[in-house]
């Protein structure tokens, strides 16, 4: 019996030593084939780091998680020279392959979901690469309980508006993968736990989705609001569902409509206010849109707010074909922010657009274009980005200024000053030819 056990005792002693030894041997083959990856990736030469790599990746996936970072850094590096389009997207398969494979042995999944949608956004060669790269980040965003880094919140959205717009995907699945994630970026801006820099990027990232979501059809966009937000949800999240919805261009929902009211209900602010007017205003009740911007700007404290209220009740005024208040509250706007651009331009709008029927005269009538254009200068100046909306009315006036014979008849010269009262505004231009 003991010789009996001594052999069983010998033979596992045999198997260990020899599963030692296989261990140690493996062990020794990662080392070297990852000493030998590191080596030739340091000095970029991906080619040759590529087959040492491969030996870990395929057959000791759990080796670490830093090998898959380098393995994405080495087929970038192939990627970077590839010599055609077959080539490129076969090293953008094996990135996204490490991505996927990471996720398996090292999980990390809402982070390496978003860093392998990020890449397939930018290096994927085909039609269909929006679409594959939304896949991937609508993942990061769902497992990250729509709080994912800005980066990837940033990309979505665009991929979502993008795709929404192209119909890639309907709008329903649009709603459900960009609405929560706004209300989340939303929602930790009023938290008051994020930083400075978070709500900056959050900003932009706002500012993005506003001029990308006017590809879409606001139209249906407003139906499938309507139709998958619930109620609850609008008494309890009214103030993030209308930054939210303002951001989307989804101000004409019922949604909005009703979010608005309960905000105004519960807290009558100038943002309340400025909710519901934003509401008529898509609706074209210019009556109830003054009636909000007034209280808006009435309640309001911070004087560059107070100009775009200023400057919706001047846009307002004009709807109504109340030019000269239209006027003086887009001087109010300015007065409060003189980098609002768009108040100039509508100055210079109301003035150009009158003037026939402001004067019979011809040389006076000219002194109206003299004025416009000199607002529609400023405008100009104000915002590069209205540049060339205001030159095209800039040179529309300069071809309805008097000539300098008219000017004669009347002493006026080249350069000086003129005083003009144009819808019961006195202002002060210099004569040009």
């Amino acid at each position: 019996m003991n010789k009996k056990i001594l052999a069983i005792s010998a033979l596992m002693l045999l198997a260990s030593a020899a599963k030692d030894a296989v261990s140690q041997e493996k062990n020794e083959e990662c080392i070297r084939n990852h000493s030998l990856y590191k080596s030739l990736m340091d000095v970029e030469a991906y080619t040759y780091a590529e087959e040492p790599f491969k030996v870990l990746f395929y057959n000791y996936p759990q080796y670490s998680k830093q090998m898959y970072i380098d393995g994405v850094k080495i087929y970038k590096g192939l990627y970077a020279k590839a010599s055609n389009t077959e080539l490129a997207n076969g090293y953008t398969d094996t990135i996204k392959a490490i991505y996927l494979q990471r996720i398996q042995y090292f999980g990390d999944s809402a982070n390496v979901y978003g860093r392998c949608g990020l890449d397939i956004m930018k290096l994927r060669k085909s039609d269909t690469a929006y679409l594959e790269a939304f896949n991937l980040l609508d993942k990061a965003v769902k497992i990250s309980n729509y709080n994912p880094d800005l980066s990837v919140a940033s990309a979505h959205l665009q991929l979502a508006t993008n795709l929404a717009a192209s119909k890639k995907i309907d709008m329903d699945r649009f709603y459900y993968s960009a609405v929560p994630l706004l209300y989340s970026i939303y929602a930790n801006i009023l938290s008051g736990d994020k930083d400075a820099a978070y709500t900056k990027s959050a900003e932009s990232i706002f500012a993005s989705i506003k001029n990308s979501s006017a590809k879409l059809n606001s139209k249906l966009l407003a139906e499938t609001v309507d139709k998958l937000t619930p109620q609850a949800e609008i008494d309890t999240f009214a103030k993030v569902i209308c930054k939210t919805l303002a951001n989307l261009n989804c101000d004409n929902s019922d949604t909005y409509a009703k979010a608005s009211e309960k905000l105004y209900a519960i807290n009558p602010t100038a943002e309340a206010a400025a909710a519901i007017a934003r509401y008529y205003k898509k609706k074209q009740d210019w009556e109830k849109t003054s009636q909000y911007f007034k209280e808006a700007v009435e309640k309001e404290t911070d004087s560059h707010k107070q100009a775009d209220y200023y400057y919706e009740l001047a846009s307002s005024s004009s709807q109504r074909k109340r030019y000269a208040e239209a006027v003086a509250f887009a001087k109010k706007s300015v007065e409060r922010n003189e980098s609002l651009a768009k108040a100039y331009l509508l100055i210079a709008a109301i003035y150009g657009a009158n003037a026939p029927t402001l004067a019979n005269d011809v040389f006076e009538r000219g002194k109206i274009y003299w004025v416009a254009a000199d607002y529609a200068l400023k405008a100009k100046r104000a915002d590069y980005n209205l540049k060339d909306e205001a030159e095209s009315l800039i040179n529309k006036y300069a071809h309805q200024f008097p000539s300098r014979e008219e000017a004669f008849m009347h002493s006026i010269q080249g350069g000086q000053q003129v005083e003009v009262e144009i819808l019961k505004n006195k202002e002060t231009t210099s004569a040009r030819f």
